[in-house]
């Protein structure tokens, strides 16, 4: 019959400081290689999310005055922290009980027209040209008089 070791002479459970540094010295070296990668998708990611986000509500504005929906114009406000689809001639006399708010990304600034109107039951609009940037992406969205949407 095997005796049990005496208490005193189990080692004793844990791990190193050599064992714990080579474990954080690896994950360092991880967190370096893929820390930039992770940062750079979710840039690319932001930027097209805002470039999708602006030719939908486009798509949107011309479909609601296609349809003739509420028998008006239908048109897209882009601000600094927002997009607004309305329903009106312009942004400034719309009915704003129709107003359909979108947020905007903040570090992705969009040149152009502040507003763009399409006419309902044509879709025809005065042609523009939206310029999407990011400090390394840049896109363009453009507007013929037919309204339609091209990028």
């Amino acid at each position: 019959m095997v005796s049990p070791k005496p208490l005193a002479a189990k080692k004793a459970l844990g791990f190193t400081m050599v064992e714990l540094a080579v474990v954080i010295g690896v994950l360092a070296l991880l967190a370096a290689i893929f820390l930039p990668i992770g940062i750079d998708f979710y840039i690319s990611y932001q930027f097209r999310a805002e470039s999708n986000m602006l030719v939908s509500l486009l798509e949107q504005s011309r479909s609601l005055a296609m349809t003739n929906n509420g028998e008006s114009y239908w048109g897209l406000y882009v601000d600094a922290n927002d997009f607004v689809v309305f329903q009106g001639l312009n942004y400034a006399s719309r009915d704003q009980s129709a107003d359909k708010i979108f947020a905007r990304t903040e570090n992705i600034g969009i040149s152009g027209p502040s507003e763009l109107v399409f006419a309902n039951l044509s879709g025809t609009t005065t042609p523009a040209t939206f310029d999407i940037v990011s400090d390394e992406k840049s896109a363009t969205v453009g507007v013929n008089s037919q309204g339609v949407i091209s990028y």
